[in-house]
């Protein structure tokens, strides 16, 4: 885990580096999640305070369900011919919570090809990018919202405000599970803490990330529900979306979100696994670990990555190709951990 010397000597760095410039474009992941988005829109208040120009593009549009966190309507949906140019001219690309690189799409081939330099800022694993002019990362931390919180604290505690503290307050919320996940610690309680001191609707916050769902996904939850497949041993549990299903339910991509987290409660389950297929053909697939079993190992042998208890794979190949392979795969590592343990 990074030390606070070695994080506030990297935010110093950054500090100075957004002094001597003027222009910015934030993005985060592709279908980006409630820490994308907040991180995003706190950065964009602060550098907003400080007198600079800043966009926000997302290669994915912001999901229905977390329309709410920007009703402004600051994060667009990178185009490249509407917004290369803009890109081409500002002084700093910032990438948030991303993970991997390859998770901004086009928008990093362009910030690539235009010569940008690049600033990431990641609780995933480091990458070691040398794409990145500065790389911070802490793998140990819940949410890169807490990470803006710390860099804002220790740089701009002036410029804190209700609307940066709500967006950094969902983002953590967000990415812990309304701080039930195991990346919950004392200092993320202490930091949103601190957050509710502005002011913060905490209720109207989880109400809006976790207490709506939509009548589609409910008819989609339960077909779900009726085709629940487990291991031998009970200790592995996984479910297959089609395009199908979600056309016959009427339901979208975002209804989708949760599921794999629901179903890691079922009693016995060590780990929950969704395959989701897209639009393209392609796969999604979504790991969530209980705490013991690792899952980050298996998603980078599938060419994903992630945490070590939540981590995803997208794959080119078709979902009744991969799933068998990805299901042994897990079923060899939970019989590993458990033989360890």
């Amino acid at each position: 885990m990074a030390s606070d010397g070695n994080m506030n000597r990297q935010w110093k760095e950054l500090e100075q580096r957004i002094q001597f410039a003027s222009s910015f474009v934030i993005t985060t992941h592709q279908n980006p999640d409630a820490d994308g988005l907040g991180s995003e829109l706190a950065l964009y208040h602060i550098l907003k305070k400080l007198g600079k120009e800043v966009f926000i593009f997302n290669i994915s549009p912001t999901p229905e369900s977390l329309k709410f966190m920007d009703p402004k309507q600051l994060c667009q949906r990178y185009v490249p011919s509407l917004h290369q140019t803009i890109l081409s001219r500002v002084d700093m690309l910032f990438v948030l919570d991303a993970g991997s690189f390859l998770r901004i799409g086009q928008l990093g081939h362009d910030a690539v090809d235009t010569k940008r330099p690049i600033i990431s800022i990641d609780h995933h694993p480091k990458e070691n990018n040398p794409l990145y002019l500065q790389e911070i990362v802490n793998d140990k931390d819940c949410s890169v919202g807490k990470l803006m919180y710390e860099f804002i604290q220790y740089c701009y505690p002036q410029h804190m405000d209700q609307l940066i503290a709500t967006a950094l307050y969902t983002a953590i919320a967000g990415d812990t599970g309304n701080f039930r996940f195991g990346n919950t610690t004392k200092h993320s309680h202490r930091v949103v803490s601190e957050l509710m001191q502005y002011d913060i609707n905490v209720y109207r916050t989880y109400i809006d990330l976790f207490g709506n769902i939509s009548r589609s996904g409910v008819r989609l939850f339960s077909s779900i529900m009726n085709n629940l497949q487990f291991s031998d041993d009970g200790k592995i549990v996984w479910f297959l979306i089609t395009r199908k299903m979600l056309v016959d339910n009427d339901a979208g991509d975002m209804d989708t979100e949760g599921i794999t987290d629901f179903m890691r409660m079922i009693n016995g389950v060590e780990v929950a696994i969704m395959f989701k297929e897209r639009l393209d053909g392609s796969t999604r697939i979504n790991f969530r670990s209980k705490g013991t079993v690792a899952t980050n190992a298996i998603a980078r042998s599938f060419g994903g990555g992630g945490h070590k208890h939540a981590s995803g794979i997208v794959s080119e190949r078709p979902m009744d190709d991969i799933c068998p392979e990805v299901i042994e795969a897990m079923k060899k590592q939970v019989k590993e951990t458990f033989n360890e343990n």
